[in-house]
């Protein structure tokens, strides 16, 4: 199974693959541990069983991770394309699941250039308004200041700004810049 990296796209649909085999590894060493136990002392009041239950704790968190990624889907392949048609060379990631205390935000793509910052999201339930403002509040707290974020629920008004990004391309500093935000991007995301 190839890996795919964090921010590329189709990212979320197989690290939920990664996220399903953790999760029956965990219980399954945990099922085994509690066989061993049971077989070797023929009861269940032994070290074996206590742990046992014990290593169903983390299993159990690897779970809620797992249920998460089942919750999400990688974007289109056709709207993938799209994008990747348009963006050229500004600063791009895909796939990202952004949560937060209050929500869960599926942004499909982020584009960066310079202090800008637009994503599209597939999803008609997101708040655009929230979304933007808890990545511009990330950023500020990691020290990038005066960003301008806004994120798209319609499809062509999103890539004609990609398209208007284009021509707005800066030189090397800007790339390290950008790549830089687009590294705490992908921090915030699963």
């Amino acid at each position: 199974m190839k890996k795919v990296q964090k921010g590329a796209y189709g990212y979320i649909d197989a690290q939920r693959k990664i996220e399903t085999i953790k999760t029956i590894v965990l219980f399954g060493l945990a099922a085994a541990i509690f066989l061993v136990g049971y077989l070797s002392t023929g009861t269940k009041k032994n070290l074996f069983t206590v742990v046992a239950v014990v290593s169903v704790l983390p299993a159990a968190k690897q779970m809620a991770t797992t249920v998460l990624f089942y919750r999400c889907s990688s974007g289109s392949k056709e709207v993938f394309e799209k994008i990747s048609k348009v963006s050229g060379q500004v600063t791009s990631v895909y796939d990202l699941v952004i949560t937060s205390y209050d929500k869960i935000l599926e942004i499909f793509h982020i584009a960066i250039a310079g202090k800008t910052i637009i994503g599209y999201s597939e999803k008609e339930k997101i708040d655009e308004k929230f979304a933007a403002y808890f990545i511009k509040q990330m950023l500020e707290q990691n020290g990038y200041k005066g960003t301008s974020v806004k994120i798209f629920k319609n499809q062509e008004t999103y890539l004609a700004r990609l398209e208007e990004m284009q021509e707005n391309l800066g030189g090397e500093e800007k790339k390290e810049l950008e790549e830089a935000m687009a590294g705490v991007i992908k921090a915030i995301s699963i």
